[in-house]
């Protein structure tokens, strides 16, 4: 078996010296997606082609809902500033009507409710780093989708979870109270 330098590196480990201004001027083209923290940019793997039937069961069940019709928008892999040093970049964000006006007007809205598909290129502190950051920033619901296990955690704040499993439901009040499916229609491909 051939042994490269990259089998002794894991993406989630790599960080990259820079300013926010450098950061924010930077536009690598090695396929990787980045976020900011403080004085790196951080790399990470963008969502799996295999992740796509989550994602469009997500979005299907969304459409479906009052804040869908008032103009709300579920983004994929989206830039979330959630200080002024800190960008993350969540699997699935919503945003207001309100906040992409925001957005457009060179504002950093923070979203009410953020995805993370949760896969094994992911580190559980660096899962449980980012839990904290987006309560403090001001999310009011995450969710956890772990697709190997047909899982998916529900945090209403760093301190109240729910694993939910097969017939139980999974919704996303307060920041989207009629967003709500099942584990297993999440996972029906």
């Amino acid at each position: 078996m051939e042994n490269t330098l990259l089998d002794d590196f894991d993406v989630a480990d790599i960080k990259i010296p820079m300013t926010k201004v450098e950061f924010l001027n930077w536009n690598p083209d090695d396929g990787f997606l980045y976020e900011y923290d403080g004085e790196y940019a951080e790399q990470l793997h963008a969502m799996q082609n295999t992740e796509r039937y989550l994602v469009r069961n997500i979005q299907k069940q969304f459409q479906s809902t009052n804040a869908f019709q008032e103009g709300h928008w579920l983004f994929e892999e989206t830039e979330c500033w959630l200080t002024s040093q800190q960008m993350r970049r969540p699997d699935m964000a919503l945003f207001s009507d309100e906040q992409i006006r925001e957005s457009t007007a060179g504002g950093h809205p923070v979203p009410a409710f953020v995805v993370e598909i949760i896969s094994e290129h992911d580190k559980a502190n660096k899962i449980e780093k980012k839990v904290g950051e987006y309560f403090r920033a001001g999310v009011q619901v995450v969710w956890h989708v772990y697709a190997e296990l047909r899982m998916v955690r529900v945090l209403l704040s760093p301190r109240s979870l729910s694993s939910l499993f097969d017939a139980d439901v999974v919704s996303a009040a307060p920041a989207v109270s009629d967003l709500q499916l099942t584990v297993d229609a999440l996972f029906a491909l």
